[in-house]
């Protein structure tokens, strides 16, 4: 298989037997950037499958207007007309100098499409082209020659140009020769991976700009300026497109002036230019192997231009003074501009001096201070430039005032609670105190009391308690509990239980407070001790439900049941098979104490004797689980130990069946 890649940029419109549908769409002059790849892999001498991809970046608030790409065999002269896919629209940070000052952050966006392709390969190749109408129509550096009506956008879409046979002067033609590769040759064209952007930049500021195009089969890449490539109005398929002309004091070598230079070996683009106004920048990534040419590819640049002695200067900006009540770690905030939020900006550098000998270069610095006072803080936003500016701010650190108190405990409706203020200050006394009850976003009591007390009358709730307290250093500090209402009685702690018959069972409640002055009914009352107590002593061979009513002294209240069977024994009861499957019916695989006051183990081993599961604790069980991994399907050896409520040690062992 062979491989072909072929990588140009452009900027997009079509390329058409129709000359005239040229001039029935009108892109207005936006940035634009991209790139074509062509992947050629041979499935018969004669057939190719190409891939091309192109990327467009343009300022947020444009919409790229695609048209579609045209192929021309060299030889039989047909084309192919090809609609683009979009495959994906990323955002990108642009290139801006320092001291510039937008009231926004510039924004920019790329749009990726590709193209698939099968072509025949054979005789002279073909040529694959698409155009666009046109390079920003105000370019500093680039001279244009469409006519055009007084105040309207010369991208022959008006019909002051309709029937311009001429060469369309800043219209972009993009175009990559597909040639046929001897056979067992591939070759790869170069890709930009420099970053898609716009530069913004001042008048007479150095600047530079890294391009840089990868080759896969690391053939050596050369970078030049290039001359704009424009198009006829009629195509008929020639070669070379011509080139644009640029005005005077620039040109195919010094496309913004004499002192922007690109370095052919590693890509940097650096200088400075020294008019204003929008620079098309065309530069060009050539391959070459073995120092043969083999294709190259091509991108436009542009560079915007300010006089930023025009323009607003960088201004720092800190609030006048800040007050810390908390402590001695202060957040500095940063209102300085430029300042875009989300974004990085090279040589975007803050320098701090926060009045004590401490420093910071964070855009958002925090500092802790050692001791109390007044401390004169500065922020100088582009140090050692020349559009630096400098704020100032007063520090005043009094730690602090903490906002604190307690209560007795969360209780039902009805329930007086004493609420204790227990805050401090270690700078002024406290002289201001606000309590405020809430439930949600609603206020139920407000008081300025410094202790105070309150009975909450709907339950169960969770309400939100606020205590704010100040002192006379004018600090302000504020604490927020939340106090549950009605806690209702515990659950009975088993609902199923199993009992040797004669054997005798203590039935205990837990409404919540201790079973301190509540009420308890249960029900029914054979074999009860007390039916009236909160720890009955059950005696009964009957198989019952035994429920339980309960009012807690806060007024709580709780209806529960237990299960009581009664088995021969005492013994430990064991199944012989179980079914780990997660239906919720025996799962897991454990014993069942009947009169057993004292368990010691039980324990499940594989049948080459490995341990597989232990515990001492009658209610667990294996889960047919190994380290994490569920146990084979099989017999396994399990044996179990206790000692019933007559001192008797009871040992047993067998076998279970786990099923899958």
């Amino acid at each position: 298989m062979r491989k072909l890649f072929l990588l140009f940029f452009f900027t997009l419109a079509i390329l058409s037997a129709d000359s005239q549908q040229l001039f029935n769409y009108c892109i207005a002059p936006p940035p634009l950037t991209g790139y074509v790849t062509t992947l050629l892999s041979y499935s018969n001498p004669s057939l190719a499958n190409y891939t091309f991809y192109y990327r467009i970046t343009l300022e947020c608030a444009q919409t790229p207007q695609l048209f579609p790409l045209t192929i021309m065999d060299l030889n039989s002269r047909d084309k192919k007309v090809l609609s683009w896919h979009l495959d994906s629209v990323e955002n990108i940070t642009g290139v801006i100098d320092p001291c510039l000052v937008f009231a926004s952050a510039p924004c920019h966006q790329t749009f990726y499409y590709h193209i698939d392709v099968q072509m025949a390969v054979y005789g002279a190749g073909s040529v694959a082209a698409t155009i666009n109408c046109c390079r920003p129509f105000n370019a500093q550096n680039m001279f244009y020659e469409i006519p055009y009506a007084s105040g309207q956008i010369p991208c022959c879409a008006n019909a002051a140009c309709v029937g311009f046979l001429g060469p369309v002067s800043n219209g972009i033609v993009n175009f990559i020769r597909l040639p046929v590769l001897p056979p067992g040759q591939i070759n790869s064209s170069p890709q930009f991976t420099s970053n898609d952007t716009i530069l913004n930049v001042c008048q007479n500021r150095p600047f530079t700009y890294h391009i840089h195009a990868s080759d896969v089969d690391n053939d050596s890449v050369a970078y030049h300026f290039s001359p704009p490539r424009i198009f006829f109005n009629e195509h008929q398929g020639t070669l070379p497109f011509p080139t644009g002309a640029f005005k005077a004091g620039y040109s195919n070598t010094d496309p913004a002036g004499p002192d922007l230079l690109l370095d052919p070996v590693t890509g940097l683009m650096q200088g400075s230019i020294h008019d204003t106004g929008t620079f098309v920048i065309p530069f060009s990534a050539v391959e070459y192997r073995n120092g043969v040419f083999l294709d190259s590819i091509m991108q436009d640049l542009l560079v915007k231009v300010y006089d930023c002695s025009q323009l607003p200067k960088p201004k720092a900006s800190i609030p006048d003074s800040l007050n810390s009540c908390s402590g001695f770690a202060i957040n500095f905030p940063n209102n300085s501009s430029p300042l875009y939020p989300g974004n990085n900006w090279n040589n975007t550098t803050f320098q701090w001096d926060f009045g004590d000998g401490g420093s910071s270069q964070l855009v958002y610095p925090s500092h802790t201070y050692a001791d109390t006072g007044t401390y004169d803080t500065r922020v100088i936003i582009f140090p050692g430039l020349y559009c630096a500016d400098t704020a100032y701010s007063k520090v005043l650190v009094y730690p602090y005032v903490k906002s604190d108190f307690s209560y007795s405990q969360d209780t039902c409706s009805g329930q007086q609670i004493l609420f204790n203020n227990t805050s401090t200050s270690t700078s002024g006394d406290i002289n201001f105190t606000q309590w405020d009850f809430k439930k949600d976003s609603s206020l139920l009591f407000s008081t300025s009391q410094y202790n105070t007390a309150y009975t909450f009358t709907k339950a169960p709730q969770t309400y939100t308690v606020i205590l704010t307290v100040g002192n006379t250093k004018g600090c302000m500090a504020t604490d927020t509990q939340y106090v549950n209402i009605n806690q209702s009685p515990f659950p009975l702690a088993s609902h199923d239980t199993i009992l040797t018959k004669g054997a005798t069972l203590q039935l205990q409640v837990n409404d919540g407070n201790y079973n301190y002055n509540g009420q308890y009914n249960w029900w029914p009352p054979d074999g009860l001790s007390d039916p009236s107590s909160p720890d009955p002593v059950l005696n009964s061979t009957t198989d019952n439900t035994y429920y339980v009513t309960v009012i807690n002294s806060f007024g709580c209240t709780l209806q529960d049941s237990i299960d009581v069977k009664y088995y021969s024994g005492p013994d430990i009861y064991v199944p012989n098979a179980f079914t780990p499957n997660g239906d919720g019916k025996n799962d897991v695989f454990k014993p069942v104490p009947v009169g057993i006051s004292e368990f010691r183990y039980f324990r499940v081993y594989n049948r080459y004797g490995q341990l597989m599961f232990h515990t001492n604790k009658a209610n667990q069980g294996w889960d047919g689980n190994f380290n994490g991994t569920q146990a084979q399907q099989g017999t396994y050896v399990w044996e179990v130990s206790g000692v019933d409520y007559l001192g008797k040690t009871i040992h047993k062992q067998g076998a279970v069946i786990l099923i899958r």
